[in-house]
């Protein structure tokens, strides 16, 4: 049957696979995974539906619709994604200030170097983190809420999975959107995929390698593509499925400066990258040329990027010690938010994962600067820790994020 439909039986179960996780149903695919032997890959999460919808065009003989096309002929990059409405954040509404928050440790466990940083996978279940020892750890958050998130027992520990593929120092780390690949990029020059659907193995399936140390990875909203950055002024984009790579601007721009940090918007039209010149660039994500190029920082570097939920605004970090909010459409200021002190070159501002707070880690008071996002006002800081922060990340779910710190620990913290 495999023969006659040109269609090996493993390939058929990956794309079903990626579809189900696409629907929301990951933990059901893993379960399939687990069950069929059928490792998961990095295929697009649509990539089945696709599919089946050119076979339903051909079986009926009429031509594919063109409203993708047309829209994106009609308008750009910038215009299609500030009419994105998702929620979150928006400085066009009135709302009242937030209530400063209070949080308290849940869990804390450590690397053999410095934690350097962590990411939330797109559901909030598990969190990834780095460290300068070259090891991940793969943590589930429903174990870090249990009461015996501390005990003993290997199988209530939250720490599930720790890999090794690395040579040096974990700079970033992203999960797909299937929640079933984590990407991590080092500063031995190299990008690793690794399966962690599988019950085992801690080597990396997929690898891609460059002449330069990476220092930040994102992933489109499709998986089919990871964007990176790193010591060289140039961003690229890497096809998961070939390994190709591509220079954003075709690899003719003028820029010296390195790339701290790369983020693509949510749907995937845009890409913002920070750079140590001081500016914040915004891609088309499909044409790979700069639409907009603002100077943020006062020709301090720019150090961290990310853009809100809707894609409405881009929210980026510099060593001028400010947090700036910034309008994708017109590349206009709309929000600072001043007084904490950033000074480390992959220094990098968070949204809470309701858009209400701003939160960013304060070197001087080693804890995490919280603003109201509306009027950038300071309202406490919160998480003290003993030595510098040197990573935050923020649930997409829940009232709680991740620190990294040179103590070697990362920790996880929810609000009271």
């Amino acid at each position: 049957m495999d023969d006659a439909a040109g269609v090996g039986r493993d390939e058929v179960i990956r794309l079903i696979l990626c579809q189900l996780s696409a629907y929301g149903f990951a933990n059901l695919s893993q379960a399939i995974a687990a069950h069929t032997k059928v490792p998961m890959t990095t295929d697009s999460n649509s990539r089945l539906a696709e599919l089946v919808q050119l076979g339903l065009q051909s079986e009926q003989q009429q031509p594919p619709p063109q409203s993708q096309v047309q829209n994106q002929q009609d308008g750009g990059a910038l215009e299609s994604d500030t009419e994105l409405d998702a929620g979150g954040i928006d400085l066009s509404r009135a709302s009242r200030v937030a209530e400063a928050p209070q949080y308290h440790m849940w869990y804390k466990t450590k690397h053999k170097g410095t934690a350097t940083t962590a990411a939330f996978s797109r559901d909030g279940e598990y969190i990834a983190t780095g460290s300068a020892d070259a090891s991940l750890k793969l943590i589930e958050v429903d174990r870090v809420r249990r009461p015996s998130a501390g005990s003993a027992r290997r199988e209530d520990k939250p720490v599930i999975r720790t890999l090794y593929h690395h040579e040096a120092e974990i700079t970033g780390v992203a999960f797909h959107p299937n929640g079933l690949v984590l990407a991590s990029c080092a500063a031995d020059r190299s990008i690793k995929l690794f399966d962690i659907s599988a019950a085992y193995g801690k080597h990396a399936f997929q690898s891609f390698s460059d002449n330069y140390a990476f220092r930040s990875i994102a992933f489109h909203p499709s998986g089919d593509y990871l964007a990176a950055s790193g010591d060289s002024p140039d961003v690229r984009l890497y096809s998961v499925r070939t390994g190709k790579a591509y220079l954003l601007g075709g690899g003719d721009s003028e820029m010296s400066a390195t790339v701290a940090q790369v983020a693509y918007a949510g749907s995937g039209a845009l890409i913002a990258s920070a750079s140590s010149d001081g500016a914040v660039r915004l891609w088309d994500g499909v044409a790979g040329t700069c639409v907009r190029t603002i100077q943020a920082h006062e020709g301090r570097a720019a150090t961290g990027i990310t853009f809100s939920r809707s894609g409405k605004y881009v929210l980026s970090t510099g060593l001028d010690s400010c947090v700036r909010l910034w309008d994708v459409g017109s590349g206009r200021l709309v929000q600072t938010y001043a007084g904490a002190h950033l000074d480390a070159p992959n220094a990098q501002a968070v949204f809470s994962h309701d858009e209400t707070l701003v939160m960013a880690p304060d070197a001087r008071a080693n804890a995490v600067a919280c603003w109201d996002a509306q009027s950038s006002a300071l309202l406490t800081r919160v998480a003290e820790h003993s030595q510098p922060i040197t990573w935050i990340a923020a649930s997409p779910a829940t009232p709680a994020f991740m620190t990294c710190s040179t103590d070697e620990c990362v920790r996880f913290w929810g609000a009271q």
